[in-house]
């Protein structure tokens, strides 16, 4: 008797489009990937400098858990998200 052959799980590859997901702590974080930010939240952040834009980004875009979680992190832990983020995204911030 030969044994049923386990289903095959097919997974898309990420790409810079798709949101970013992150787990803090217990919380799964998910943000919008920063080259297809949506026209509004662009529109929302033109003015601002770079930090205050994704703080406002982030204000905008994450439910209270989420930010709770992000605010606790540890910052180290913290630059290393908004590191993948950004690399999630296809964005680079250049060498200078």
């Amino acid at each position: 008797m030969t044994s049923p052959k386990a289903p095959i799980t097919i997974t898309k590859p990420f790409t810079v489009k798709d949101e970013f997901v992150h787990r803090v702590h217990d919380v799964e974080v998910r943000l919008p990937s920063l080259s297809y930010l949506k026209p509004g939240l662009i529109r929302r952040i033109r003015r601002l400098g770079d930090v205050d834009a994704m703080y406002t980004l982030l204000e905008l875009t994450l439910p209270a858990e989420a930010l709770a979680a992000i605010d606790d992190m540890d910052p180290d832990e913290y630059h290393a998200l908004l590191d993948a983020w950004r690399t999630h995204s296809g964005v680079n911030l250049g060498e200078s």
